[in-house]
C-alpha cells in the first residue's frame, strides 16, 4: 500500500502575535562516573539572551502629582510665561521704537522704513516654509535625526529667503518704498537674517527651551531702541532699518550656536527617532505651509495697499497703531508653540496640557481686549494727537476682533497636535481673501480704518465656521480623559494596540518573579550538567514550573528575578545510578 504523508493545516498567520515562548525541560543525566567521589559544583552561568520578564504596567505620568506631570506642567508654564513676558516687553519697546522714530525722524522717512521692515518681516515668515511648525511638532521625537533636520532646514530657509527678497524687488514699488540704493541692495540679506531670527523662536519651542527665544527677542528690542536713538542725527530711513537689522544678526548667531550645542549634548537626541510615516509628514508640511503662507500674505500686502492708495504719511499712522494690535496677535500665537511641543514630548498628558493651554489663551485674549479698548488710545495720544485721531478706530475694532480670534487659535493648536489641519487651511484661504479684498475696496472711503473692518470680518467668519468643530473636540477631550491624541492615520493602522498587561501563565499562574540561571557540573567532566532556570516541581505549596518566557525588549536589560522555591529535588527526579555507584 502506498504511503501517504498526513495532511498538515497551513499556519495561521494572524495568530503569530499571540505566540509565547516556553522553555524546554532541562536535560538531567548522570552516567555515574565518579559521582560518588567528586562533589557536584555550582557555578553561576552567564545571563542568557532572553530572560523571563515580569511585565508590569508602566507609569503613564498622568497621575495627580507625578514627577513627569509636574515637570511637563512646569516647563509649559515657564516657557509660556517667558514668551508672554517677552512679547509684552518687545511690544512695549516696539511702541517706544516707532514713537521715538515718529518724534526724531521725518514722517515720510518713518513711513518708508516701516514699509520696508514690515515687508521684510512678512517675507521672512513666508520663507520659513512652515519648518517652524514642523520643528515644534516633530523635533521632540526626531532622536538622532534632529541635528541634521535643523541644519538642513536652516540652510534651506536662508537660501529661499534670499531668493524671495530678490523676487520681491522685481514686483514691489521700489521707488516709493526705498529711499536709497543701499536699502535696495541689502534688502535680500535683510530678509534672510530675519528668516533665521524668526525660525529660532519655533526651534527653541520644539527643543523645550522657548525661554531662549524670549531672551533673544528682548535683547533685540532693547538694542534696536538704543541704536535708533543713537542714529537719530542722520534723519534717514536707512538708520531705522539698520537699527532693526544689526541686533537681529547678533542675536541669531548666539542662539543658533546654543541650539546646535543642545542638539549635540541632550540625551534624548541620541535615541532612535519616533517619526510618523513620510506620507503623514508631507501632509502636515503642506497644511502647515499653507496656513503660514496665507497668514503672511495679508500682512505683507496690507502695508503696500496703504502706501499705494493713501500714501506714506497714512502708512506711518497705520504702522504705529497696528504694531500694538500685532503684539496681541503675537502674544496669543506664541502660546501655541510650547503647547504643541510639550504634548509631542509627553502625549500621555494631552488632556491636562490642553486644558491649561485653553485657559491661558482665553485669559490673554480678554486682557488684550480690555487693553485695546481703554488704554491703547492714551498710548497713541502720547506719541501725537494725529496718531490718536487716526488710530483710535483701529484699536477699538481690534478690541472686538481679538476675542473672536480665540476660536481660531484654539482650533489651530488642537489641529496641530492631532494632525487634522484641512479645515484650518480652508478657513485661512477665505479669511485672507476677505482681508485683502476688504482693504482694497474700503480704503478709499474709510481710510486706514478699512484694514480694521476687514480683519474683523475675517475673524468673525473663522469663528462661525470653527466654533462647532472646536466644541466637538472639547467634548471628545473631556470624554477621552487621559488618552493619547489620535491622528489622521489611526484608522489605517492594521495592528491593534498591544495589551497593557501580559497574559497569565499556563493554568492561570502568574509570571515567575525571579529565575536563578546557574550551571551545575562536576570537575571531572560534564556528566551531571544542568542549565537553565531552577524550577521547583509541581509539588504542594510550590508554583508551577512551566511559566511562559518572553524576550526582554530591545535596549532594556533583562529583568532581574528572585529565586524560585528552594525545595530540593528528590531522588525520584533523577535517573538511578549505575550498579555499584552511590546515589548522587
Amino acid at each position: 500500500m502506498k504511503h501517504r504523508a498526513p495532511k498538515v493545516a497551513p499556519p495561521r498567520h494572524h495568530n503569530l502575535e499571540r505566540l509565547e515562548w516556553y522553555p524546554l525541560e532541562p536535560v538531567r543525566w548522570d552516567m555515574g562516573l565518579m559521582s560518588h567521589t567528586m562533589p557536584i559544583q555550582k557555578v553561576q552561568a552567564e545571563r542568557p539572551q532572553y530572560a523571563a520578564v515580569a511585565v508590569e504596567p508602566e507609569p503613564t505620568g498622568t497621575d495627580e502629582g507625578s514627577p513627569d506631570q509636574k515637570s511637563s506642567d512646569r516647563n509649559l508654564a515657564l516657557n509660556s510665561l517667558a514668551l508672554m513676558l517677552s512679547t509684552v516687553v518687545t511690544g512695549a519697546l516696539g511702541l517706544l521704537f516707532w514713537a521715538a522714530a515718529g518724534r526724531l525722524y521725518p514722517v515720510a522717512e518713518v513711513g518708508s522704513a516701516s514699509a520696508v521692515i514690515t515687508s521684510a518681516v512678512m517675507l521672512s515668515t513666508l520663507s520659513n516654509l512652515s519648518l517652524g511648525s514642523m520643528f515644534e511638532r516633530f523635533l521632540p521625537v526626531s532622536g538622532w535625526l534632529a541635528r541634521s533636520f535643523v541644519v538642513r532646514g536652516y540652510l534651506t530657509v536662508t537660501c529661499f529667503a534670499f531668493l524671495l527678497g530678490c523676487g520681491f524687488l522685481l514686483v514691489a514699488p521700489t521707488d516709493k518704498m526705498f529711499t536709497s540704493t543701499a536699502e535696495v541692495v541689502t534688502f535680500p540679506a535683510f530678509v534672510a537674517v530675519l528668516a533665521v531670527f524668526a525660525l529660532q523662536d519655533q526651534t527653541s519651542s520644539g527643543l523645550g527651551v522657548a525661554r531662549w527665544a524670549a531672551g533673544k527677542n528682548v535683547f533685540h528690542a532693547v538694542v534696536k531702541f538704543v541704536l535708533l536713538i543713537a542714529l537719530f542725527a542722520t534723519e534717514r530711513s536707512t538708520s531705522i532699518i539698520a537699527a532693526w537689522a544689526v541686533p537681529a544678526v547678533i542675536a541669531s548667531v548666539v542662539v543658533l550656536r546654543a541650539i546646535l550645542r543642545n542638539l549635540r549634548t541632550e540625551p534624548r537626541y541620541q535615541l532612535p527617532p519616533d517619526l510618523p510615516p513620510k506620507r503623514e509628514l508631507w501632509s502636515y508640511f503642506g497644511s502647515a505651509y499653507g496656513i503660514t503662507a496665507l497668514g503672511s500674505l495679508a500682512p505683507l500686502l496690507v502695508p503696500m495697499i496703504v502706501v499705494a492708495t493713501l500714501g506714506a504719511a497714512d502708512n506711518a499712522y497705520f504702522s504705529l497703531t497696528w504694531s500694538i494690535v500685532s503684539a496681541l496677535y503675537i502674544l496669543i500665537s506664541v502660546l501655541v508653540g510650547p503647547f504643541v511641543a510639550e504634548v509631542a514630548a509627553n502625549p500621555e498628558q494631552f488632556n491636562r496640557l490642553t486644558k491649561r493651554f485653553m485657559t491661558m489663551v482665553c485669559i490673554v485674549a480678554l486682557g488684550g481686549s480690555f487693553f485695546l479698548a481703554f488704554l491703547a488710545p492714551f498710548g497713541l495720544g502720547i506719541v501725537g494727537e494725529e496718531y490718536r485721531e487716526n488710530g483710535t478706530i483701529i484699536v477699538h475694532l481690534a478690541a472686538i476682533t481679538i476675542p473672536l480670534s480665540v476660536v481660531g487659535s484654539l482650533y489651530d493648536g488642537l489641529a496641530r497636535v492631532q494632525r487634522r489641519m484641512k479645515l484650518a487651511v480652508v478657513v485661512q484661504v477665505v479669511a485672507t481673501a476677505i482681508i485683502i479684498v476688504g482693504s482694497v475696496a474700503l480704503s478709499s472711503t474709510l481710510g486706514i480704518a478699512a484694514v480694521g473692518w476687514a480683519y474683523l470680518a475675517a475673524e468673525a467668519f473663522g469663528a462661525i465656521v470653527l466654533i462647532v468643530p472646536l466644541i466637538r473636540w472639547i467634548r471628545e477631550l473631556s470624554a477621552r480623559g487621559h488618552e493619547q491624541p489620535p491622528s489622521d492615520d489611526d484608522d489605517d493602522d492594521p495592528f491593534p494596540p498591544a495589551p497593557s498587561t501580559p497574559p497569565p501563565g499556563r493554568g492561570g499562574a502568574s509570571w515567575p518573579a525571579e529565575v536563578d540561571y546557574s550551571r551545575e557540573y562536576s570537575s571531572a567532566g560534564a556528566h551531571s550538567i544542568r542549565t537553565g532556570p531552577r524550577h521547583s516541581r509541581a509539588e504542594p505549596g510550590h508554583a508551577a514550573s512551566n511559566q511562559p518566557y518572553r524576550p526582554a525588549p530591545y535596549g532594556q536589560a533583562p529583568y532581574s528575578p528572585a529565586p524560585y522555591s528552594a525545595a530540593p529535588y528528590s531522588a525520584a527526579h533523577y535517573r538511578s545510578p549505575a550498579p555499584g555507584r552511590g546515589t548522587p
